[in-house]
């Protein structure tokens, strides 16, 4: 062979392999990104799996109340939840000093009541837990900051033995009581944060914390539990109209 031949031939050789490492590299690239891609759509799937594992239906309660909540408005009127039979009552605690209420509750409370506000057939009801301190006058005060329209929307004063019975027996609260490890008032007592749902017949439907969620950063989870419970409420109000 000649040396022309051999140069020929050595440069042919170095021009297979680079052809064959090329090719080997673009094998390579594209493996891994196949599997990064395949692992991506697991990483995808398992969450959307977790969080359809976590919220699970509503479950329907259907339980009649036997007992009337009677009490005093934002505005001094005297009330109760019976007054409003016929509506779908959206319920909670709440007292005007909470910080939990005033912060994630009374977002939660307004997103529901935003949402709900233009079907007059629904009536919100917020229950002080601080008698005592959230007289009518002071409630009247935290109506301005809650956006509580009476029209659409009671904050009540209630004697509060008449509070805690009504709540436990009828509509399954764990009975609120002052807390051991208070700070001041803004967290002196410690209560259920639940919301309740009482369609137009006075039964109870529904009851959903959604505060632990918010509070936690389960976002996710939060909008397809309130997505939940507003279904819940839109079912009660196609019930009633069938009544």
């Amino acid at each position: 062979m000649t040396d022309k031949s051999k140069i020929i031939a050595i440069y042919t050789g170095v021009a297979v392999i680079a052809v064959s490492l090329i090719i080997f590299f673009n094998w390579l690239g594209g493996v891994r990104q196949a599997r990064a891609s395949e692992s991506e759509q697991k990483r995808k799937d398992a969450m959307a799996l977790s969080i359809e594992d976590v919220v699970q239906p509503i479950t329907t309660l259907n339980r009649q109340l036997t007992t009337n909540l009677k009490g005093v408005n934002q505005d001094g009127d005297a009330v109760s939840l019976f007054d409003i039979k016929g509506k779908v009552v959206v319920f909670a605690q709440f007292y005007s000093r909470c910080n939990m209420c005033l912060g994630y509750n009374k977002i939660i409370m307004q997103e529901l009541h935003q949402e709900l506000k233009a079907n007059p057939n629904v009536h919100f009801v917020t229950v002080t837990l601080d008698p005592e301190f959230d007289t009518p006058e002071k409630l009247q005060e935290s109506a301005k900051v809650w956006n509580a329209d009476s029209d659409s929307w009671w904050m009540i004063n209630v004697p509060k033995e008449e509070l805690t019975k009504f709540c436990r027996e009828q509509l399954w609260y764990i009975d609120f009581k002052e807390n051991e490890k208070k700070t001041g008032a803004s967290d002196a007592i410690t209560h259920d944060m639940g919301i309740a749902v009482i369609d137009a017949q006075s039964r109870l439907q529904a009851k959903v914390n959604l505060f632990e969620l918010l509070a936690n950063d389960q976002k996710d989870v939060y909008e397809a539990k309130k997505s939940q419970l507003l279904e819940v409420i839109e079912l009660s109000l196609m019930d009633s109209n069938k009544n």
